[in-house]
């Protein structure tokens, strides 16, 4: 069903990602590492749950927010986790299926029977993936280890660069083992994996990458019709370009749309509009004041694009009329943080760099900030 809000498993329920998911495809047969990325709620975690359900290949999903506390992601935790969605792997009929005769597995120093649970209470990760890498090698087949929200890894041991550095063994040695990382953060998923930098694990390394793209209008007003062609409700062609151009391309408002209308007893289109407006602004606020918790300046910087200010200096002297006075460095480092945690885009005219919204929502809730003086 296409206006489900939770990430979709089957293909029939994927809309237009019939690219990314045949890209994804080809890069687990070709690739050791592939990073899948975009904007908040453009779909990442449908894509990568879809392509793994319907993988042939042999798989485990690791979403990275539930380790993490305090920033910090505790070292034995995150290992058990992996362990234990292994162990869920391999007592699926599919596995079975594949080992044929095995009883038992021996996974490094940890025994893993097909029937019992992993007694270990502290794995080595190297050593199960070794383990895994030479039993799938025996039997020509990929096994995927894809981590939800990968940005939060740079809170795994210090700085997440033992994690790099058992992907980067991986990636020399074991060529049956595939990490897919999707981030809705994308600067920070990038700052975290590092390739760029010659002492990084992963430095030289090449790295496939997938972006998954807002809709253009055509496609969302498509996935809007659709998905109410599966339901009884009846909406004209205007209602739904209405709402597009209230949602924009976001798959994750469409389908909260399409999603809310089917939760009511007696369809309105402009209530139901408005109750998804306000329920996505819900959302963005409650990042916005996580970031703000941290800074004010955030907050100061975000109401300066809304209304219009996207160029440094104009930022600059908007908050400063508006606020309080901000130094170069701490603007740079604030609109940096902005960008790489995907709240705001940057694009170049000529060689000025401009600034704005990539999401209608995050704007209007900025337009609509007010801060104690």
């Amino acid at each position: 069903m296409l206006f489900s809000i939770a990430p979709k498993k089957k293909k029939s329920e994927l809309f237009n990602r019939e690219t990314e998911f045949n890209t994804l495809e080809k890069d687990v047969e070709s690739g050791r590492i592939i990073l899948l990325d975009g904007l908040r709620r453009i779909g990442k975690t449908s894509l990568l749950k879809v392509f793994l359900n319907e993988s042939d290949h042999f798989s485990i999903m690791i979403d990275c927010r539930a380790f993490e506390k305090n920033n910090r992601i505790e070292r034995e935790s995150f290992n058990r986790g992996i362990s234990k969605a292994i162990e869920r792997e391999f007592k699926t009929s599919k596995f079975k299926k594949f080992i044929g005769s095995f009883s038992e597995i021996g996974i490094g120093e940890i025994s893993i029977s097909l029937n019992n649970k992993i007694e270990n209470e502290k794995p080595d990760i190297s050593d199960i993936l070794n383990d895994i890498n030479y039993l799938m090698e025996k039997r020509e087949k990929k096994f995927i280890i894809a981590f939800d929200e990968a940005q939060f890894l740079r809170f795994y041991g210090r700085g997440g660069n033992e994690f790099l550095q058992i992907m980067a063994y991986a990636y020399d040695n074991l060529d049956n083992i595939v990490f897919i990382l999707t981030g809705s953060e994308v600067g920070l998923l990038h700052d975290f994996m590092n390739v760029e930098d010659v002492e990084a694990p992963l430095y030289g390394r090449y790295i496939n990458e997938i972006t998954l793209e807002r809709f253009k209008k055509e496609k969302s007003i498509e996935f809007l019709k659709k998905g109410f062609d599966e339901t009884e409700i009846v909406i004209s062609d205007n209602e739904i370009e209405k709402a597009v151009d209230k949602l924009d391309g976001i798959v994750g408002y469409l389908s909260m749309f399409g999603y809310m209308a089917l939760a009511e007893d007696d369809f309105d289109f402009n209530t139901n509009l408005a109750r998804t407006s306000d329920m996505a602004e819900k959302i963005v606020k409650k990042e916005i004041q996580t970031l703000i918790l941290k800074s004010l300046n955030y907050g100061y910087v975000l109401n300066a694009i809304a209304y219009g200010m996207d160029r440094f200096s104009k930022i600059k002297k908007y908050v400063k009329n508006n606020f309080s006075s901000i130094s170069d460095p701490t603007l740079s480092k604030i609109l940096s943080g902005l960008k790489k945690q995907s709240f705001i885009d940057v694009e170049y005219i000529k060689t000025q760099k401009l600034y704005a919204f990539p999401d209608p929502v995050i704007k209007k809730v900025c337009e609509e900030m007010t801060f104690e003086k």
